[in-house]
């Protein structure tokens, strides 16, 4: 379930791609269908999904013409070169980070000049009704710091050598389930229709059905549970 359109950007084919906090690798498995001569670095701290991602390294062996390394460490101090990647993707971990700042700084420090930094960060309406919703939601370990606001989040970004090119929202189906989970949070694992909203998200992610994948770009512009921001380095 990616959170970019990766025919959106324009990188050296076959340059240097990280994925900043990569969890199971979705964004490098798919940017590899884009460009497969790309190399990639996923960056993690967490191991267990670490471990997740490198299951996955037999199935991108087929569709890369590259190595791909996953590694785990932290957005606060980056184990690179100034000047390291035409590419840095960073999706959904933002609200996560105490210190976000300082991890775009180390963002504009590894990006090559003219690189493009793609972010990703939940909506701030979608968001703000799973905070009204549940107290639990925003107050579970290694949850939501905060919730963005989208000009806000441009500016600062911007302030830190970047130009803004565009922004889009993705996933607005997905938006209905996360309510209905914090409306049930005590009972999200045995509701049925959770359950049941869970199979079509399932069944959306993994064979794109015309209708549903409709009904998703539809609302995508209002619901959208995620907003991606399109960044080139100065």
């Amino acid at each position: 379930m990616l959170t970019f359109d990766f025919n959106r950007i324009n990188i050296n084919p076959e340059g240097t791609m990280l994925d900043l906090g990569c969890g199971e690798g979705r964004h490098i498995f798919g940017v590899m269908e884009k460009f497969p001569d790309l190399k990639c670095i996923g960056l993690d701290p967490h191991i267990e999904s670490l471990d997740k991602a490198f299951e996955g390294l037999k199935f991108l062996e087929s569709i890369s013409n590259t190595k791909t390394s996953f590694l785990s460490g932290s957005a606060y101090s980056l184990p690179f070169c100034d000047d390291s990647f035409d590419l840095v993707v960073c999706s959904e971990v933002l609200e996560h980070l105490h210190d976000y700042k300082d991890a775009i700084k180390e963002i504009n420090r590894v990006l090559k000049p003219g690189g493009q930094f793609l972010a990703s960060v939940p909506a701030e309406f979608p968001e703000k009704i799973c905070w009204l919703l549940s107290e639990a939601y925003q107050n579970q370990p290694g949850g939501h710091l905060r919730i963005f606001k989208k000009n806000e989040l441009i500016k600062e970004i911007a302030e830190h050598n970047f130009s803004f090119e565009s922004s889009q929202r993705f996933h607005s189906i997905h938006s209905a389930y996360w309510w209905l989970r914090c409306l049930f949070w005590k009972s999200q694992e045995s509701n049925i229709i959770i359950k049941g909203y869970k199979k079509i998200l399932e069944r959306h992610i993994l064979k794109k059905p015309f209708f549903l994948d409709s009904i998703d770009k539809f609302f995508n512009p209002i619901l959208g549970k995620s907003i991606a921001f399109y960044f080139v380095k100065k």
